[in-house]
């Protein structure tokens, strides 16, 4: 029970602004149902019935997905919506406090559905209360001849389950409830007024009802009338889904008695003492008698008006102008209220005061830290201390869920970074073979008989293949040491040599010399 009232602060925002998308929600689907219909065949009214509660039940579970979602918004979501949980905090000037207040419109509005949607439950059970007291008063079996007949058009129907029919001096036209043990009660009257053509087209009319359980459909229309009570699409699909059942039961009790004439001859009878019913009643006198006699005589109806989806179209769009632009004003109930001296955690001499004034209590809870940096913590309900438990603690957690942190200041931009000049990049480094001493030696090296007699004359070094060291000692180059490897070509073909030797005086003398195998 107290996760519930926990939640109510929450649940009523999600429930106005469920209520407020269901008007163009509710709209469109009405809309789209009276293009459904202006394009199913008129004369398969079963069909007909079942898209249109297809789209009443759509009406229903729209604003209930829309409620699912909003609760599962963050906390920063939760501050923008149609109907806003908490308003984002605002800093107070004169007091310097920051400040979040809940919407008091949202309980206001849930309110108001609830007592309605209550009041219409309350109207629909009535009917219930009206069935069984109709089954605690005396009736009358029908007569023999009756039953049998009654029995036919159970085959005809395709009707397995027993069905009772009872008549009894309280009813004043022909009706079926219940759809575990389905009753049809008749007027003793109809007996004597009607003819038996018509008392069988009748017959096989609330057969027809038993034969497609018009009772479920019937009881979960009217449960989504009395969800959407509010809306007028609801209530003009609502009658036309009606409509469309009762044309379903007389095109099967037609089928089924094979005379179309005895069912609209006792459909004008029942017009002219129509009586009012509860909707849980399936009477066989629903709908628009006229409108069904026509239709029984002289085929479907004219297109749907074009002021239906005209009106609709209105409606679509005002429930969305009033969805996307409605204010938010401030009333009492429920209420919450948070102010904190501080937008972040609290320091030395901050605190923060959260106020709830709910369905069920008032709540009060203070936290401030004093200089020392102690905590102090004060609950109240009702104005009555009350200490801090597990519970309280559960509330706590759930009004932080709700309330958004307050915004951070915007932070001016960083200063663009001063572009940086790159170094260029370092010089190559020099490159043995272009060195005056690498040239000296090789050609010391080319003018040694061995290289001469393996390679011939001409020769060339491949430059990429130098390797090894060469060392000058002075700045003249006149005085050093070379250990290199490097592959000499000639007109006989190439080879490695390996040479070592000392420079002096600037002039290279050999001291080894190795030629590798020729190779062509």
């Amino acid at each position: 029970m107290d996760a519930f009232w926990n939640a109510q602060y929450a649940l009523a925002p999600a429930c106005a602004n469920a209520l407020l998308n269901s008007l163009w929600q509710g709209a469109l689907f009405a809309l789209l149902a009276a293009a459904a219909f202006s394009v199913l065949p008129r004369r398969n009214a079963a069909l007909r019935h079942v898209v249109g509660m297809v789209f009443l039940l759509a009406m229903v579970i729209a604003p209930l997905i829309s409620m699912a979602t909003f609760l599962e918004k963050s906390a920063t979501t939760l501050g923008i919506g149609l109907v806003p949980v908490l308003s984002r905090p605002h800093l107070v000037t004169t007091t310097g406090i920051f400040v979040q207040e809940s919407n008091g419109v949202a309980g206001w509005v849930s309110l108001l559905w609830l007592l309605g949607a209550a009041l219409m439950l309350v109207r629909q059970l009535g009917g219930l209360r009206q069935i069984g007291s109709l089954d605690r008063q005396a009736f009358d079996e029908l007569p023999a001849v009756w039953q049998s007949r009654v029995l036919v058009l159970k085959q005809a129907l395709g009707i397995a389950r027993a069905v009772a029919v009872r008549l009894s001096d309280n009813v004043l036209s022909p009706f079926t409830v219940r759809y575990f043990r389905p009753v049809i009660w008749l007027p003793v009257s109809m007996l004597t007024r009607l003819g038996p053509d018509q008392i069988e087209a009748l017959l096989a009319h609330e057969l027809a009802h038993i034969r497609r359980a018009d009772w479920l459909w019937n009881g979960l229309q009217c449960v989504a009338e009395s969800l959407l009570f509010f809306h007028p699409a609801a209530w003009w699909l609502s009658r036309r889904i009606r409509a469309e059942r009762e044309y379903a039961c007389d095109d099967l009790a037609v089928d089924a008695c094979g005379n179309t004439i005895a069912l609209a001859e006792a459909l004008a009878t029942l017009e002219r003492q129509r009586l009012s019913f509860p909707h849980l009643m399936l009477a066989a006198h629903g709908g628009s008698l006229m409108q069904r006699i026509s239709r029984l005589l002289s085929g479907p109806p004219s297109r749907l008006p074009w002021r239906v989806p005209a009106g609709l179209i209105v409606l679509l769009c005002t429930g969305g102008l009033l969805a996307t632009g409605i204010g938010v004003s401030k009333h009492k109930l429920p209420n919450l209220r948070i102010e904190s001296s501080t937008d972040g955690a609290l320091a030395p001499g901050d605190f923060r005061e959260i106020t709830a004034n709910g369905l069920d209590k008032q709540r009060y809870y203070r936290i401030s830290m004093d200089r020392q940096g102690h905590i102090i913590e004060i609950y109240k309900e009702d104005q009555q201390s009350r200490p801090i438990d597990g519970n309280v603690r559960a509330w706590l957690s759930d009004v932080t869920t709700l309330s958004a942190p307050p915004p951070l200041p915007d932070m001016p931009a960083p200063p663009p970074m001063p572009s940086m000049a790159l170094p260029p990049p370092p010089p190559p480094l020099p490159s043995i073979a272009d060195s005056n001493a690498f040239k000296g030696l090789l050609r010391t090296v080319a003018m040694d008989s061995r290289v001469v007699t393996t390679l011939g004359s001409p020769i060339n070094v491949a430059p990429d293949s130098v390797d090894g060291s060469l060392n000058l000692s002075d700045t003249s180059n006149a005085e050093g040491n070379a250990n290199l490897s490097f592959v000499l070509t000639g007109p006989k073909g190439h080879a490695k040599v390996r040479v070592s030797g000392e420079r002096r005086a600037g002039a290279w003398q050999v001291s080894s010399l190795e030629v590798g195998s020729i190779a062509r």
